[in-house]
């Protein structure tokens, strides 16, 4: 099968295009599209198969998780718990480049994360994206669309180059051009106890606690 490439306007996503490509989503199938932090692998997080072909294409572990994209904090609430703390984050930072790790519900499907109880969130700052999720209606899979081990990938020539014969896996790619940011999102644990820093990404972790302590006071201050 020869994948099609479509070219897309991040601004001004033709929508003939993103039904297209959220028809073959909600069919089982990956497809690649951009986010704000490179291109990633996007499937239908709660088809267990399409779950699978995503490993499969990156040839990653089962024993390491695979984030979803949605497109609204409120949105995640279907799939995670989520905290007043973390809709305090989301309103500072989301959409934008933070992937918050929450306690998950019984609807996410164990094989994509790992058997963890928890889930890792994105709300992108891509319209693509965003789109795609709202469309289907779906949590989508965002993990990056490279092969594990190497570097993540921010132009199609880049992915098409790691990826080789496995591209025909692919059913279409989203060509949203050559993306100048080469920053991965930071990612902050919140499933559990005190906030964690899983990884630092471009939102700095130090404005995260930040915010978070700001968060705690203003609750202190307000009359129960």
């Amino acid at each position: 099968m020869k994948t099609k490439i479509e070219k897309i306007d991040a601004a001004n996503p033709d929508n003939k295009v993103l039904e297209h490509a959220a028809n073959l989503i909600m069919k089982g199938e990956v497809i690649v599209c951009p986010t704000d932090t490179g291109y990633a692998f996007a499937a239908n997080a709660l088809n267990t198969r399409a779950v699978a072909k995503v490993f499969h294409l990156k040839g990653r572990s089962y024993s390491n998780p695979i984030h979803i994209a949605v497109q609204s904090i409120d949105e995640a609430e279907k799939y995670a718990h989520v905290s007043e703390a973390v809709r305090h984050l989301a309103t500072h930072y989301l959409p934008g480049a933070l992937t918050l790790v929450l306690p998950k519900k019984d609807v996410v499907p164990a094989v994509l994360v790992a058997g963890l109880d928890s889930v890792g969130v994105r709300v992108p700052d891509n319209r693509v994206i965003l789109r795609l999720a709202e469309i289907t209606g779906r949590p989508l899979t965002s993990t990056s669309a490279n092969v594990s081990g190497r570097p993540g990938t921010y132009s199609i020539e880049e992915v098409t180059a790691q990826l080789g014969e496995n591209l025909q896996l692919v059913a279409m790619v989203l060509d949203q051009g050559p993306l100048k940011i080469r920053e991965v999102s930071t990612i902050v644990d919140l499933s559990s106890g005190p906030p964690q820093l899983v990884r630092q990404g471009r939102i700095s972790w130090l404005d995260v606690r930040e915010a978070l302590k700001m968060f705690e006071k203003s609750k202190q201050k307000s009359p129960e």
